[in-house]
């Protein structure tokens, strides 16, 4: 849905997982590419995601 919203010109944001702290998750890796913003909730997960940002805990 994602891919399908940005084909229309929509802004995408994703927010990684909270429960993994040190690999990339599957969404993850196929969202990062077209994502707007991609926030992550560990500053250990910038390491794997270069241009992310930090967001801290997000429930």
């Amino acid at each position: 849905m994602c891919y399908l919203g940005k084909i229309f010109g929509s802004k995408i944001i994703y927010i990684e997982t909270f429960a993994n702290t040190h690999k990339k998750t599957a969404t993850g890796r196929l969202i990062y590419p077209i994502a707007d913003l991609f926030i992550v909730q560990w500053e250990e997960m910038l390491t794997l995601y270069p241009k992310a940002v930090y967001g801290g805990s997000i429930y």
